[in-house]
């Protein structure tokens, strides 16, 4: 069902031919004309796909009916600089990969359908086609490097979105002919493709517009440090064309056109994180470094050292799941079972579901405390979650393990 809002009247279409008006009482001319626009109307809205920029790899396709689906939305407390807008509105959400800065499908709840896995999805008035790829080396091993390539079709436009994929495979290839947009990743630090391999998909695909992603924005932050932006790589290219603003509507193409390479600015509704949370990542990093100098943790000096960092970044920001964890894991190091304990406990019933990756690590340090003090009951239930929602293999593995074993043993 279609809303149109026009002079004044809302009209909602039913079928060919239908109309019903909306609980308003307007003069039989104003329906009269408001009837002819919207059938004047009709064909230009259903022949306009639009795409919006959010920020890094995320981007909104809104459909010429209006359903709205966002791909790859980021953790808004992690790497980037920079926070994830709370207005973003999503009909669907697609996750090309597990990784915090593609997948934060947390933000909207449980009404909005998630897709991750490949397959042929029909949404409203767009068809969804995910492809099995994978993700470029030497990332993502923890979940078997698997990464899901979408191609969207709405009004007559074909727009993929590649993910952190690396080189395509030749059924890839010809899936993802004839289109009218990509998104691929491209930074001059050569983070997730190397610019041999950008080249090598471009001339594969041949897309009318390439839109590059997973950058630095340097307007918004100097993170994250190991992805560069993208001024280099654009001064090699021809048929560049700046976008001034984070929107983009796109037609079916009626004739041949060069192809060309959009820039697009983030959305105006991302702000860069504050001057007092850039200070507790930088609290944690010490503590970070310092831990891999330490070696086996143990309590003494050192290893407060890195607790009394941890809590000063814990303490401005207690909603950052790796603040949380990593001070419990601190904590645990230096003898202070008791207190990791219920940092973990209270970590999870508040900030609990707004970082998979810490989230599940928080779960498995839980079931290993419940499991070391003989409380398989509460091990039990940690390790069930685990299996249920975590994509880290050595967190399946350790759970699958005790949970055949507290069957074996009729637990």
């Amino acid at each position: 069902m279609q809303r149109v809002r026009l002079i004044g009247c809302s009209i909602v279409i039913l079928s060919p031919g239908r109309a019903r008006l909306a609980p308003r009482s307007p003069t039989m001319k104003t329906i009269f004309q408001s009837v002819l626009l919207l059938v004047l109307a009709l064909p230009a809205v259903r022949a306009a796909v639009v795409i919006e920029y959010v920020a890094h790899a995320c981007f909104v396709i809104e459909s010429p009916s209006g359903f709205r689906v966002v791909i790859d939305p980021y953790n808004t407390n992690r790497w980037l600089g920079y926070h994830f807008p709370e207005s973003i509105r999503a009909d669907a959400v697609l996750i090309t990969h597990p990784h915090y800065d593609h997948d934060a499908s947390y933000y909207w709840d449980g009404d909005v359908p998630v897709f991750r896995a490949p397959g042929r999805y029909r949404l409203a008035d767009i068809q969804i086609t995910g492809l099995e790829g994978r993700h470029a080396e030497p990332y993502g091993e923890e979940f078997g490097r698997r990464n899901t390539i979408w191609l969207i079709e709405a009004g007559g436009v074909r727009i993929a979105h590649l993910g952190d994929n690396g080189p395509l495979k030749k059924e890839n290839q010809r899936a993802l002919k004839d289109l009218d947009a990509l998104m691929l990743p491209v930074d001059d630090l050569d983070h997730i493709l190397k610019r041999d391999e950008i080249r090598a998909i471009r001339t594969a695909l041949q897309p009318r517009f390439t839109i590059p992603m997973h950058y630095r924005i340097t307007s918004l932050s100097r993170l994250p440090e190991t992805v560069g932006p993208i001024s280099q790589w654009l001064g090699g290219q021809q048929g560049i064309r700046e976008l001034p603003g984070n929107r983009f509507g796109l037609k079916r193409k009626t004739k041949a056109q060069e192809p060309q390479i959009l820039t697009m600015s983030p959305s105006p509704e991302v702000k860069s994180w504050t001057p007092e949370f850039h200070q507790a990542w930088s609290f944690r990093n010490r503590a970070r470094e310092q831990r891999e100098q330490l070696g086996p943790p143990s309590p003494g000096p050192v290893i407060d050292g890195i607790v009394e960092l941890l809590a000063k970044a814990h303490a401005q920001a207690p909603q950052v799941m790796v603040f949380s964890v990593e001070l419990a894991e601190a904590l645990a190091a230096a003898g202070r079972s008791g207190e990791s304990l219920r940092l973990l406990e209270t970590a999870l019933a508040g900030a609990g579901s707004s970082d998979w990756e810490y989230t599940m690590r928080a779960r498995a340090a839980l079931a290993e405390f419940y499991e070391q003090s003989g409380q398989t009951a509460l091990a039990a239930r940690q390790y069930s979650i685990i299996l249920k929602d975590s994509y880290r293999f050595e967190f399946r593995s350790k759970a699958e393990q005790f949970l055949r074993s507290a069957k074996s043993a009729g637990q």
